[in-house]
């Protein structure tokens, strides 16, 4: 019955983005009476919560396959890598970057909320070693948390606004950003030269 519910809601998200969620329109979606669903869920926002939770489990489990395989190497190569694992995950669950991208934002701070973005931020932290493993424990947790911000909702606009900009260029350009970036982040505080 659960996941019954769970792909109502993601059908209907997918389609209507959030305002069109009611608790009303899951239980059609689902063929389950309305009552039925308070007895799983406390109310829409947990029953979406629920659902952009599984969607991010999926993709987590599509990212972790695609980096067991990520070559050694420079870390230009890795952060390549993973900007076209990140890129491939991101055209396949489109409707998910829709969601998190468009919708998420709109939902508030709800306990539910922020257990998905914790969520999220746990599956970043999966491809974070080949962006900041070089950068000193200090100036790290922020190198981290700009560089995967960056990755995600960069690739995530180009996903879902489709600009003029070959596939390729895309990862080319977004890879020499980051490895800038990162790169800056080895110098020294204050610094504008590169290392090296």
């Amino acid at each position: 019955m659960v996941e019954k519910i769970l792909d109502a809601c993601a059908r209907i998200l997918s389609v209507s983005g959030y305002d069109g969620v009611s608790t009303y329109r899951i239980a059609t979606e689902a063929d389950i009476s309305p009552g039925s669903l308070y007895q799983y869920f406390p109310n829409k926002d947990a029953i979406i919560a629920a659902a952009v939770e599984r969607m991010i489990e999926k993709v987590a489990g599509e990212l972790a396959a695609a980096l067991a395989e990520m070559p050694r190497g420079e870390p230009s190569t890795q952060i390549r890598y993973v900007v076209g694992a990140v890129l491939d995950a991101t055209e396949r669950n489109r409707e998910l970057a829709r969601v998190l991208v468009e919708q998420m934002p709109r939902l508030g701070g709800s306990a539910e909320i922020r257990s998905i973005e914790r969520r999220a931020m746990d599956m970043a932290l999966g491809y974070r070693a080949a962006l900041t493993d070089a950068i000193p424990f200090a100036q790290r947790s922020a190198t981290e948390w700009m560089s995967i911000q960056a990755l995600q909702q960069i690739t995530a606009r180009y996903v879902l606004d489709q600009p003029p900009i070959e596939r390729d260029v895309f990862i080319d350009e977004l890879s020499r950003l980051l490895t800038t970036f990162v790169a800056l982040s080895m110098s020294e505080p204050g610094s504008t030269r590169l290392p090296g």
